[in-house]
């Protein structure tokens, strides 16, 4: 699987997985770094399908943060490997100075 370059429309994936994936009730709008937040210096190889995470409005933009939760991210990462992702693999293949220890042990 190549996790490196996202060829389409960064727009498809709202397409194809059109509900926000961390309520489950609002239609998606948005696309959240989630797995490893988005880096100036690495947006290219951090804003692949396997990373993003569509989202309502609401979840996106709330001040509780929810998107950022760590309980999100470990759904979001559960959800992925069930879409046949290797979220480990990939994370372990990032030039990152620093990956949390969960997610490299996948």
């Amino acid at each position: 699987m190549t996790y490196l370059n996202y060829s389409g429309n960064l727009d498809d994936i709202l397409i194809q997985r059109p509900v926000c994936e961390c309520c489950w009730n609002e239609p998606a709008t948005d696309l959240h770094h989630c797995i490893i937040h988005d880096m100036k210096r690495y947006h290219k190889i951090l804003t692949v399908t396997i990373n993003l995470q569509p989202l309502g409005k609401r979840c996106h933009t709330s001040l509780e943060q929810v998107a950022n939760s760590f309980e999100n991210r470990q759904a979001f990462v559960n959800v992925q490997i069930e879409r046949g992702y290797n979220v480990g693999e990939w994370c372990r293949s990032l030039p990152l100075k620093y990956i949390e220890d969960w997610l490299l042990r996948l």
